[in-house]
């Protein structure tokens, strides 16, 4: 089947676009799940927003891995033209049950996160599980729950490529929803299957939007209740450390919203336009938008997560070089020339060798004076 090769020269810009943010978005995963874990075999306690974080940048890993990075490596070539397709039924197939399962994970994870943040704002409820029991509600479940869903498509043969970067949930031929003239071989219920699964991320999303809104209007309260001359002195002290969870967590959905929000809309024209494909829908904004912002989750998490820390270590050294303080935010060792103190130590050194140098040149001249007196 031939596609548009106006619209073809746009699909890979964004496939060599999504490739790349990926491994940004990849990277910035491994450096949270290695700051827990370096933290957990310390023997430090962590927390339980730290533990839900763990797992969402796991599924964000693997997520953008088995999605926006092998992208179309994984779709069969004939008989859609792709650039970079390279793959056969059943390497499309897993793509799409692992990009599923790992993608739902996380949105699971950020509906959770946003739960958990207000409690701990609003009830004052402790950043930690108190029993086994609510540690796996809140850890376990989700990964089963995100599991069998994602089952239920592989058993319709419902996971084939759908006209974007990768394999998911779609119909093929691609397009034989749309058309009366071509039949579908695979994913004759895939439109169900997608606006089941649409229905569940609008739902977790509708639970992150509305914890943001929470979060938001606790901010707002807690501000006014502390510009108050009358507010005693136990809430003046705990007043900055709600405020910075509340922000953490008005952060952490943020940053999904802000990923989301362009593929969000796409599922919503392609559902309601009876499965229309990308190239008819003639939108290069719209996927250039998907191509920068669907690979990201990773990236933003980290900056929200390593955000404090970072703040933490300017404030201690504003001399150090912001390099420097990225650096020891990541645990990754400093080289000497990026270190103020090393800098500062080197000048003392310098200044100490000039005066050294100008006081053997004043005794050498004033021993001069005395040679031509004599």
């Amino acid at each position: 089947m031939a596609v548009d090769e106006n619209y073809s020269s746009h699909q890979r810009n964004c496939i060599i676009i999504m490739k790349a943010v990926s491994v940004l978005s990849m990277v910035s995963s491994y450096f949270i799940t290695r700051d827990v874990l370096i933290r957990f075999h310390s023997g430090e306690r962590i927390r339980l927003t730290h533990k839900i974080v763990f797992e969402l940048s796991v599924a964000n890993f693997w997520g953008s891995f088995f999605g926006p990075f092998l992208s179309t490596w994984m779709v069969p070539p004939d008989p859609v033209e792709v650039y970079g397709a390279a793959g056969t039924t059943a390497t499309c197939t897993a793509q799409g049950f692992l990009e599923n399962f790992f993608y739902g994970l996380g949105v699971a994870m950020n509906a959770i996160l946003a739960i958990t943040y207000c409690t701990i704002v609003t009830l004052g409820r402790p950043d930690s599980t108190r029993n086994r029991r609510e540690f796996w509600l809140i850890l376990g479940l989700p990964p089963l729950l995100t599991f069998f869903l994602a089952c239920k498509p592989l058993f319709d043969q419902a996971y084939n490529y759908t006209g974007l970067s990768v394999c998911s949930i779609g119909e093929y031929p691609l397009g034989c929803l749309n058309s009366d003239q071509v039949e579908c071989t695979r994913g004759d219920n895939a439109k169900y299957l997608k606006i089941a699964r649409f229905s569940l991320v609008c739902l977790a999303n509708l639970v992150i939007v509305l914890g943001m809104g929470i979060l938001v209007r606790h901010l707002i309260k807690q501000e006014k209740r502390f510009r108050n001359a009358a507010a005693n002195a136990r809430n003046t002290l705990l007043g900055p450390l709600a405020s910075q969870a509340t922000w953490q967590g008005i952060w952490y959905v943020a940053a999904f919203m802000l990923c989301w929000l362009p593929w969000y809309i796409w599922q919503w024209v392609r559902v309601t336009n009876n499965m229309v494909t990308a190239a008819d829908v003639d939108s290069e904004m719209l996927i250039y938008a998907i191509s920068f912002t669907q690979p990201t989750q990773g990236f933003a998490n980290a900056l929200v997560f390593f955000r404090p820390r970072y703040l933490k270590f300017r404030s201690r050294d504003e001399d150090d070089f912001r390099i420097a303080s990225i650096l020891r935010v990541l645990n990754l060792r400093v080289p000497s020339v990026l270190d103020a103190e090393w800098w500062q130590s080197s000048q003392n050194v310098e200044k100490s060798r000039t005066d050294s140098e100008s006081v053997d040149e004043s005794i050498k001249s004033t021993t001069l004076l005395r040679v031509d007196a004599r």
